[in-house]
């Protein structure tokens, strides 16, 4: 039996499963959305869990594999600004009781396992092992000290402001944003804040040919070139999305490149990730981070990349 973990939402999960149950391969698709978990029972009886959701039983003794595309409970945006008391609690009851689910199916293969999925999302982290394994990074300073991100700035101008913790805000119109990727000069800089700022990361900006997502599934690497300076929506930021004027095409990967995602998937101990890469036209190649349960289906839409076939035959592989 495969378990999925994820949303009702879940385009990503839909599609795969679409794709799963047409082979008949046995699985349980067990969705931490709210809703979903209103009307879900567990159980833990003499030992050995059970979960009823949407009708359907399953006993955990007869997981073979976990395919882990959510972890924990999903809160919508709406949810995440008004949560009363009794949803605060539900939620951190929910959550606990996953993690004893999660313990007692920690020996079966998981794509990825929860707590390395989470470690592996440290960027420091994965900026450390990567410069390890022998990639690229940008020169990058973490501080809250102007007067050190002032210098950084003054030395690498321009410099490229990230947030570690990517998330949605409300905005005062009652509208969801999300901040991301800013180029910014000294001067910008210099009206910071001095005193009780949080720390910011700034990175030498790099000046992009094109970008590329990279997917590794298992022992399987696939790799599309985004042609993100072709729009000026989406020069310093690809996730600023624009995908009408943003080529997306499949590219073969340089051999030493290939070795040296490979070397840090094995450091960060997981099997699934999306890579994220600048090019220069020098055709160095910059490694930004990688996200250990991050979104492949508009790259297989776009490039005909085989990643949801992958991913099948990796549950495939792990189900006896």
């Amino acid at each position: 039996m495969i378990l999925v973990l994820t949303d009702k939402n879940d385009s990503h999960a839909n599609f795969l499963l679409d794709k799963i149950s047409k082979e008949n391969l046995p699985l349980y698709r067990f969705n931490l959305d709210v809703e979903s978990l209103k009307g879900t029972y567990v159980s833990y009886k003499n030992h050995k869990w059970s979960i009823e959701q949407n009708g359907e039983k399953l006993y955990l003794e007869k997981i073979r594999c976990v395919w882990n595309r959510r972890t924990f409970v999903e809160l919508l945006l709406d949810e995440e600004y008004d949560q009363s008391v009794d949803l605060k609690i539900w939620k951190g009851e929910w959550n606990k009781t996953l993690l004893g689910i999660y313990s007692s199916i920690s020996k079966i293969p998981w794509l990825n396992f929860w707590r390395l999925a989470y470690a592996a999302e440290n960027k420091f982290l994965q900026m450390e092992m990567a410069i390890d394994c022998g990639l690229l990074v940008p020169e990058t300073i973490v501080s809250n000290n102007k007067k050190d991100l002032v210098e950084f700035g003054e030395s690498h101008e321009p410099v490229a402001l990230k947030l570690m913790q990517q998330d949605f805000y409300k905005t005062r119109n009652e509208e969801f944003m999300g901040f991301y990727v800013n180029k910014l000069n000294s001067n910008d800089l210099s009206k910071f804040g001095d005193q009780r700022e949080n720390p910011i990361v700034l990175q030498k900006y790099i000046d992009k040919d094109y970008e590329v997502r990279y997917t590794v599934v298992g022992n399987k690497h696939f790799a599309c070139r985004i042609n993100s300076q072709e729009s000026q929506l989406s020069k310093v930021d690809w996730r600023r999305y624009d995908i009408p004027h943003t080529p997306h095409f499949a590219i073969e990967i340089p051999g030493d490149i290939k070795n040296k995602v490979s070397e840090l998937m094995q450091r960060l101990q997981i099997e699934y990730g999306a890579l994220d890469f600048i090019i220069t036209k020098e055709k160095k190649w910059y490694f930004l981070e990688v996200n250990s349960m991050g979104q492949f289906l508009w790259i297989e839409d776009l490039t005909g990349l085989p990643i949801s076939e992958a991913l099948i035959d990796w549950m495939k592989n792990h189900l006896n």
